[in-house]
């Protein structure tokens, strides 16, 4: 699930799911190489295949830093999310998908796969269309099967409001009356004691 609020240059992905490896392959690691790969990309493939806007600011084999703390696990190997692969082919294919992952992450055919977690992208929710997308992996695994990007609303912040100032309770200002009271008592009577 993909979510943002228009014009804030970020979108929020939570992740979530599990499946099996449809067959072997790796997920990729580094921003050494952009270009397109079979084992790291996803292409949409139900519905409209282009889930990223006509006027998309995305270019052609794009990484974008993911910050957070997504991760994906398949069979035993767990790796974090670092970064996701994006390309606008605005044609007659869909769309593509992927991830790059910490290290390496090589697997074999019918292992077992999830996603959890969740990240941010420096990349507004203006860039993609909404609705929700399947994407079908070649060699990747299938625990991709759906993108959903929801434009959502800004959420004001509460207003503050002032500190309240302490004002005395009546019980507080009757004893400081009744000491003032007591006080100037006093002294007239040590007044009158030492005229006598």
């Amino acid at each position: 699930n993909v979510e943002g609020v228009r014009g804030s240059g970020k979108t929020t992905w939570t992740l979530s799911g599990s499946d099996t490896a449809r067959g072997g392959g790796s997920i990729r690691t580094g921003t050494g190489s952009n270009s397109f790969s079979l084992n790291d990309t996803s292409e949409a493939v139900s519905g409209s295949t282009q889930f990223l806007a006509t006027d998309t600011t995305v270019g052609e084999d794009s990484l974008f830093a993911a910050t957070g703390s997504a991760q994906v696990t398949i069979g035993s190997q767990t790796r974090t999310i670092t970064h996701v692969f994006l390309d606008p082919d605005q044609g007659s294919t869909g769309d593509d998908f992927g991830i790059r992952v910490n290290s390496a992450l090589g697997y074999a055919r019918g292992a077992s796969s999830s996603w959890s977690g969740r990240f941010t992208l420096d990349l507004d929710i203006s860039n993609f269309n909404t609705g929700s997308y399947s994407v079908s992996g070649f060699f990747f695994t299938t625990l991709v099967t759906s993108l959903t990007f929801k434009e959502i609303a800004n959420v004001p912040e509460p207003p503050t409001t002032p500190e309240p100032t302490s004002v005395p309770e009546p019980s507080s200002l009757a004893l400081l009356g009744l000491a003032l009271t007591g006080l100037r008592f006093s002294r007239k009577w040590k007044g009158a004691q030492s005229r006598a």
